[in-house]
């Protein structure tokens, strides 16, 4: 059996980034392993290479990367919040030892049936939490506040700053493709669009400005590949704009369909002859953004998202392009209601739609309270692991 003082559990890598700097900062000190369980396969074909990126950064930063299995035993075991099914649980636990249990949570999932689930599977004893306030305000939202009974939280904020894993990265703003959520019609993704452009055209020309679509590659939803290959294709031509508009005009509702996301697809163009792709300007942009947020000066310009709690955590002014007016009921998108989630989280942290205004600031609104920043991820592991090796529970 292998011993170590710390053990990760993954579920996916994307709501995992903040093990990152805790394996950075504490490799040269403790024995660390990362088990990827896969809990949901199909995230994880869905973000292509940008996983074996994550698991090779673990690896790079000192990490073992242990296999579903493998007999080890763990002084603490920290359980990424995800949803496992109970087989899963049970598979990973079998040949797993673990004298002390703690629970990393995500942002907003808390209080969500299935996203809490993991808390009985793993019989979590403690929690780590980047807003306790705002975990408060989803807990009674949710009518779950009893779920966490006996349970010890701890609020730690967002690791990046004090812990940063990607030095190397400086940029004046970046522009977040935010998830479709924002958007019930394709229009409403143009407007944003357009909305980003006018910011643009207010930012000095000298300032480094980076794009980094919701996927993580240089095209994403608002960048078809067909569609994208027709939209260049047409900026070749004269009176392209002219041609779209009489086709739209006079076509079926299907052939609108494509005309429409051609449009779209030319708006984003626009955008990316002022912004780099992020995946230009270093490997791991699959990363979540808040790991490159101490990196980013001016700003954060997006739509509704859950990242304007993050970059108002940096201290960062966020744009939110996106227009509520074009935004009502169901998603034409993706056919689906948000009111439990995203728009739940927004009433906590939402911001106004900036209107095209470089001048907005919405740091003044006191949505992250000083305080908040305080608390440290890595301070609490290792203090947890203190007290665990002065109780006698090391492995």
């Amino acid at each position: 059996m292998k011993n170590y003082d710390l053990v990760l559990i993954v579920g996916y890598f994307r709501s995992a980034t903040a093990f990152l700097p805790v394996i950075r900062a504490l490799s040269t000190r403790l024995r660390i392993a990362v088990l990827f369980v896969d809990a949901d396969p199909s995230m994880r074909r869905k973000t292509g290479d940008a996983h074996e990126v994550f698991a090779d950064l673990c690896r790079r930063f000192g990490a073992d990367l242990i296999n579903l299995g493998e007999p080890i035993s763990a002084t603490l075991l920290i359980v990424q919040q995800f949803p496992y099914d109970d087989d899963l649980a049970e598979a990973i636990q079998k040949n797993l030892l673990a004298k002390n249990r703690a629970g990393l949570m995500s942002l907003a999932m808390t209080g969500l049936e299935k996203h809490d689930a993991f808390l009985k599977q793993f019989q979590i004893e403690k929690v780590y939490i980047p807003s306790r306030r705002f975990m408060t305000f989803l807990l009674q939202k949710r009518a779950a506040l009893s779920r966490y009974d006996g349970i010890s939280i701890v609020e730690v904020g967002l690791p990046f700053s004090r812990h940063c894993i990607f030095p190397e990265f400086k940029v004046d703003w970046i522009i977040v493709a935010p998830t479709l959520f924002s958007f019930h019609s394709e229009e409403g993704k143009q407007h944003f669009l357009c909305t980003v452009n006018q910011l643009l055209q207010q930012i000095p020309p000298d300032d480094v400005v980076v794009y980094k679509s919701h996927n993580g590659n240089s095209l994403d939803y608002f960048a078809p590949r067909i569609h994208y290959l027709i939209s260049g294709a047409l900026e070749r031509i004269p009176n392209s704009q002219s041609i779209l508009k009489f086709v739209r005009k006079n076509s079926s509702p299907w052939l609108r369909s494509h005309v429409d996301r051609i449009n779209t697809c030319i708006l984003h163009r626009a955008i990316l002859r002022r912004a780099t792709p992020m995946s230009r300007i270093t490997p791991y942009a699959g990363i979540s953004l808040e790991a490159f947020l101490p990196g980013v000066m001016k700003g954060v310009i997006g739509g509704l998202s859950n990242s304007i709690w993050g970059t108002l955590y940096f201290d960062l002014p966020y744009y939110n392009c996106v227009d509520l007016t074009l935004r009502q009921g169901k998603s034409a998108l993706i056919n689906k209601f948000s009111d439990t989630l995203l728009d739940l989280n927004l009433e906590y942290f939402g911001v106004p739609f900036c209107n095209g205004r470089l001048d907005t600031d919405t740091r003044k609104q006191n949505i992250v309270q000083p305080d908040e920043r305080a608390g440290d991820l890595v301070a609490a592991i290792m203090e947890d692991l203190a007290h665990a090796y002065a109780d006698g529970n090391a492995t």
